[in-house]
């Protein structure tokens, strides 16, 4: 015969003390007040939350500054028209433009005393193929009375490859390389050549820019222009 516990039955306590536990387990839980202490260290930890946030707008608005005055600058330099080459110039009537392969610059200043003529190609160029041996032919003939100047500007490829093999330098041209502007055009975009070649420059002899001219010349049309203007043909 197994041994069985018998369950005791358990009673629910009732009485005062059975109804204060009961009132104190019921009663919301209200949260300690701060001392004095913890006051000051939040406004503390608020304060110095402030002042990073104050240094921070600092720090935003001097680099913001320095942005604006380097913006600045560049567009100052970029009005100018001048040349990113140190000891250049592409000013249509004071420019100073390296030799196309060679050393040294070529200055407008340095040929006054004589016209100018000023043509620009490039050797993508086919209308610049086309009309370069009516230059050299007008170079050769009128040396000594009418300066040419043959200026490589947009170029992409070999334009010295190019100038030797029409012979500019040979027939009395100066050779020379455009620099600065959009790509390395300059004297090519201060003369309003936009996206276009050749683009030719007709100097009086005392350096007044008397027109210029997009597109391309015949051997014809090159004749009545140097007539009109200088009263001479090649």
């Amino acid at each position: 015969m197994s041994n069985k516990r018998r369950p005791q039955k358990r009673t629910r306590p009732d009485g005062p003390a059975a109804q204060s536990r009961s009132g104190k387990e019921g009663a919301a839980r209200t949260p300690p007040k701060q001392s004095g202490g913890g006051v000051n260290a939040a406004n503390r930890r608020a304060a110095a939350f402030a002042a990073r946030q104050r240094r921070q707008r600092i720090r935003v608005g001097l680099f913001g500054g320095a942005a604006v005055l380097l913006l600045g600058g560049i567009i100052a330099l970029a009005s100018l028209g001048g040349s990113s080459t140190a000891g250049t110039n592409t000013s249509t009537t004071a420019w100073v433009l390296p030799r196309l392969g060679q050393s040294g610059t070529v200055s407008f200043a340095s040929l006054r005393g004589k016209p100018v003529v000023v043509n620009m190609f490039a050797s993508w160029c086919t209308e610049c193929q086309a009309e370069l041996p009516a230059f050299a032919a007008a170079a050769q003939q009128l040396h000594g009375k009418v300066t040419f100047v043959e200026v490589n500007s947009l170029e992409t490829g070999n334009g010295a490859g190019m100038a030797q093999q029409f012979g500019l330098a040979g027939a009395g041209a100066i050779v020379l390389s455009d620099v600065g502007g959009a790509q390395g055009s300059g004297l090519h975009d201060a003369l309003g050549g936009g996206n276009n070649m050749p683009v030719s420059a007709f100097y009086s002899s005392s350096g007044q820019l008397l027109t210029s001219h997009v597109g391309a010349f015949t051997a014809s049309t090159l004749q009545s222009e140097l007539q009109q203007l200088y009263g001479t043909t090649a």
